[in-house]
């Protein structure tokens, strides 16, 4: 009988909205819901298929349960599973299999799990209301949690599988997003980040995404909000001065730039171009006192060439962006790329990524070092082993602190004393 779960969720901060969902919908049907490292008699696994790394990703993931909970269950759901449902069901030790349309219902298959069948549920149309149902709230840590608003995505860049994973793009209803946020809020966390698959294009009869977060912010005791990636077209003249000029709303953009050559952009069928890109980041950054905006980038796409590499790394270089992650491509069944030719070989797009990151690390340094012998309002998760306080600014930069007193869950005023190449140190005002 299945009377404890433990969770492993691999890929975006979606996918951990989602796996917070169920587990407190778990957690409410009566089940224990136990560390990922404890055994359990039940592991679900929310799966990942962006690249062929995080497929495997998921596929260690499962061979971990294995390792963990040799007698236990294993359920693998997600984007993997929408993808490749017969290829996961074949992976030694896995029972049941849920696509995105079926991952809400997962207590709904765990009587056949007890049973001993081994099932597949996946539908090959995806769509309609995947969303978590009223009163389902997405915890997650001990101090912030993910607001599930959007799901799905029209665009069709020719390199990304997420609509044929996801399907069209669909919108949260507008007042279950508000009566979550202010649950959120009255459960005692500080912090809720808006997310989806592309939030910019949430609608709700006239309300977008700037209404949404008004009304959240209207509606009850939100300290504050953050909104998730969103699409540089999507990125409107109101929602930058709404950040401006709402101190709860987190100074934090993470705007997917992808390419810095017009060519390559033409070719991912991106809708913007590399001018366009970095007009728009020259108005966050002048409008929005102290932001951090982070980008996406990719190396490796069919037929990127050496020059075209350099106009993403010089485009980067002399952009006001605080960090970007790299990823090198990955032909995905299914999409327009993924039968291109002119790949570019497996050692040029590692050299390219590696390149990348080290200009990023550059560039966060930089951009920390401009806090030094300033304030920042810092909200505190854990206390780390060497008694250190660490908690994140609204501007995304991890600040450790001492403190005499237990300051984890709470919001305070720091003064940023140091600034070394991993990590930023501070002093609580008024110690």
């Amino acid at each position: 009988m299945i009377k404890t779960v433990n969770f492993r969720t691999l890929g975006c901060r979606l996918n951990h909205a989602e796996s917070d969902s169920l587990e407190f919908a778990l957690q409410k049907a009566g089940y224990s819901v136990v560390g990922s490292k404890t055994p359990a008699d039940l592991t679900i696994i929310n799966s990942c298929a962006v690249t062929k790394q995080a497929e495997a990703k998921t596929r260690g993931a499962i061979a971990a349960a294995r390792r963990i909970s040799p007698g236990g269950k294993i359920a693998v759901i997600g984007c993997y599973s929408q993808m490749s449902p017969e290829l996961v069901a074949d992976i030694a030790g896995v029972n049941l299999v849920l696509g995105n349309s079926e991952k809400y219902q997962v207590i709904d298959f765990l009587k056949g799990l007890e049973r001993g069948s081994r099932e597949i549920h996946v539908s090959g149309e995806i769509g309609g209301d995947t969303f978590p149902k009223p009163g389902w709230i997405s915890k997650g840590s001990r101090t912030r949690a993910y607001l599930k608003i959007q799901e799905g995505c029209d665009y069709r860049c020719s390199y990304c599988i997420i609509p044929l994973l996801r399907g069209p793009a669909r919108s949260r209803n507008f007042q279950n997003c508000i009566d979550e946020a202010v649950q959120l809020a009255e459960s005692g966390f500080r912090e809720i980040v808006l997310t989806g698959v592309n939030i910019g294009t949430y609608s709700d009869g006239s309300n977008d995404l700037s209404d949404l977060i008004e009304a959240i912010l209207s509606a009850g005791r939100v300290e504050r909000l953050r909104i998730s990636s969103i699409e540089p077209d999507l990125v409107t003249d109101k929602l930058i001065h709404l950040m401006r000029s709402e101190p709860r709303i987190c100074r934090h953009f993470h705007i997917p730039l992808q390419h810095g050559s017009n060519d390559i952009l033409g070719f991912m069928r991106r809708r913007y171009r590399k001018e366009q890109f970095s007009a728009l980041i020259s108005k966050i950054y002048d409008t929005v006192p102290g932001i951090c905006i982070g980008t996406d980038v990719m190396v490796g796409f069919p037929g990127e060439t050496e020059h075209h590499f350099r106009e993403t790394y010089l485009l980067l270089e002399k952009m006001p962006i605080a960090y970007f992650h790299v990823f090198r491509y990955s032909p995905r069944p299914g999409t327009v790329t993924k039968d291109l030719g002119n790949s570019v070989p497996a050692a040029i797009k590692k050299e390219r990524a590696e390149s990348l990151r080290q200009l990023s690390a550059r560039k966060r340094l930089n951009y920390r070092q401009r806090f030094l012998n300033r304030e920042l309002s810092v909200l505190f998760e854990k206390k780390t082993k060497l008694g250190l306080y660490r908690g994140l600014s609204d501007n995304y930069i991890t600040v450790n602190v001492r403190s005499s007193e237990n300051i984890v869950n709470s919001i305070q005023t720091v003064w940023i004393t140091d600034v070394k190449s991993t990590e930023v140190l501070g002093e609580l005002r008024g110690e």
